[in-house]
């Protein structure tokens, strides 16, 4: 039997890294954009463009007309949606996670952090049967915290002796670094361009590099 680490965290960045929601998401907006008659396209490809984005952030770039009350009104139901639609119909898991995730939690702790709204992550973990292998997240809808400082809180609140974060963006590696992490480049998802640490190009490929990173 493999030696289990559970004082030794993977935190999980969600979009781009263990699912890709673009689709649900995107029929989700336009619902929404529709209902507001805003007379806007939201496609697959515009919304994982936004991927890993702030809700605000989303907002000034695809609504900049839109004065800021009633931009936070229709945000509100875009996210409320999403949730809706996700919860129903789930998003696209990266080959491996689901096989993996039940696995990687009998020897590490598992976590979450995303800059998403609460209730993302937690819809992404009923939605594909996770919820018992995740042992905590965050995110910047519950704390208004950068995504590095929500790593950090979870770091600390875990009593975290080693730790690693796993996402998909530069953004991401930054987020890691400036918590005191290292860095796994989710080459598959969506960000491209730049140099980390370590990178993996399939989601099955993380176990063995965890070995290495963690040198276990």
């Amino acid at each position: 039997m493999r030696k289990q680490f559970k004082k030794y965290g993977v935190i999980f960045d969600l979009d781009g890294t263990l699912w890709d929601s673009s689709y649900q998401v995107g029929k989700a907006w336009q619902e929404v954009f529709d209902r507001y008659e805003l007379g806007i396209a939201v496609t697959e490809e515009k919304m994982a463009v936004m991927m890993g984005r702030t809700i605000p952030e989303i907002g000034e770039a695809i609504l900049p007309h839109i004065e800021p009350e009633r931009r936070s009104e229709i945000l509100k139901a875009c996210c409320d949606e999403e949730c809706a639609r996700l919860g129903l119909y789930g998003g696209k898991l990266y080959d491996g996670v689901a096989e993996l995730i039940p696995e990687l939690a009998k020897r590490y702790s598992l976590f979450i952090v995303s800059n998403c709204e609460d209730g993302y992550i937690q819809t992404f973990m009923r939605a594909h049967g996770v919820e018992a292998h995740i042992s905590d997240i965050e995110c910047i809808g519950r704390t208004g915290l950068h995504k590095g400082d929500n790593i950090r809180l979870i770091v600390e609140r875990n009593q975290l002796e080693k730790a690693v974060y796993a996402g998909d963006t530069e953004r991401d590696m930054h987020a890691a670094h400036s918590a005191g992490l290292p860095f796994i480049h989710a080459a598959y998802g969506f960000g491209k361009g730049f140099e980390p640490e370590y990178s993996i190009s399939s989601f099955r490929e993380l176990p063995a590099l965890l070995n290495k990173v963690f040198e276990v």
